[in-house]
């Protein structure tokens, strides 16, 4: 008798999967489906809206796109490792996401649009 085979692909759709649970959870932040997104653009920048807030942060149910710390830099025009938005409006949000360039889940913080937006008119 052989055991069962998990795969690679197996094993980080599930991760995903648990990920997004516990995002909805704990923080209500839901990730966006694929194909479902918006483009969301700042100046001659745009990048691909991934996760979204439906948490109600006192005037009823957010609906704001969230950004990771990399969306955000690339907005703003940042390409090193400064905190792209150091004093937000909105809480972040700390989830683990799969970071490609390293192969392996990281902590990640996501952002408010409207905090990169403001941060983006103060420069």
């Amino acid at each position: 008798m052989t055991s069962p085979t998990i795969t690679l692909d197996h094993l980080i759709q599930t991760r995903l999967t648990e990920i997004a649970e516990d995002a909805w959870r704990d923080h209500r932040v839901m990730p966006v489906k694929s194909g479902d997104g918006r483009v969301l653009g700042l100046g001659t920048s745009a990048v691909w809206e991934q996760w979204h807030c439906q948490a109600d942060h006192g005037y009823g149910v957010c609906g704001e796109p969230l950004l990771t710390h990399q969306q955000a830099s690339t907005l703003l025009g940042m390409y090193n490792d400064d905190e792209p938005v150091p004093d937000p409006q909105a809480p972040p949000v700390e989830i683990e996401l799969l970071d490609p360039s390293r192969g392996c889940f990281m902590p990640e913080v996501l952002f408010h649009f409207s905090d990169v937006v403001a941060e983006y008119k103060k420069g």
